[in-house]
């Protein structure tokens, strides 16, 4: 111990002093771990986030004015044997049919030429916001054809949008920032009965020849 003129020790006072000093490092160093931990989850969570693909509101009801669907013999395409669905993709070139359709509404609609759609993941695209996503929408009749591939190799598919460009929004999102901004409306023509009869026995008469030709 080493008392001064009034008694007091100083190696008690210079302990209580770094052991001060040692209690407070500590805590920093403490803060300091905090923080480090807190970025790291942070980071994790937006990797998580952006880790996950992204999403639109696959609807055409959602606008103003409306951007429909119509037929040159019908108006605003109505029925539920119709079918529409979404194909996306990095380009043009590389659209691929989401595997979820959506049917057109009722005949007695009060929302001809809409599809019951909802919010697709877009599989395969990273929910990274400002990235570009070629779109396009077509319709087939799914009475005649079970899905869109089917539709496709059948020459079944009715018409279709011009390819158009979606955006992943950037969060917080807006109730509106899911919706297909650049999808446009558009008008394709229906095969009559008739058409397609006749059509068909082409094709048949055709067959026919070949194997005759054949034999």
């Amino acid at each position: 111990m080493t008392p001064n003129s009034r008694g007091v020790d100083f190696t008690l006072v210079t302990a209580a002093g770094e052991n001060k000093e040692f209690a407070e490092s500590g805590v920093e160093k403490s803060k300091t771990n905090s923080m480090k931990w807190l970025r790291w989850l942070l980071l994790v969570g937006a990797m998580t986030s952006y880790a996950q693909d992204a999403q639109v509101n696959f609807n055409n009801n959602v606008f103003f004015p409306p951007r429909l669907v119509s037929t040159f013999e019908r108006g605003p395409l109505t029925g539920t044997n119709f079918s529409a669905v979404l194909l996306y993709g990095t380009s043009p070139s590389s659209l691929t049919a989401h595997t979820v359709p959506a049917r057109f509404r009722v005949t007695t609609t009060t929302q001809p030429g809409t599809w019951n759609g909802g919010v697709r993941t877009l599989n395969g695209i990273p929910n990274i916001p400002g990235t570009q996503v070629s779109m396009q929408v077509a319709v087939y009749d799914n009475v005649r054809f079970a899905n869109y591939a089917a539709a496709l190799a059948g020459g079944g598919l009715l018409g279709s949008s011009s390819i158009f460009t979606y955006t992943v929004p950037t969060p917080p999102l807006g109730p509106t920032d899911l919706d297909m901004a650049n999808f446009g409306a558009f008008v394709f023509a229906i095969p009559e009965p008739s058409v397609i009869g006749l059509g068909l026995v082409g094709a048949a008469a055709l067959f026919m020849l070949r194997r005759r030709k054949g034999s």
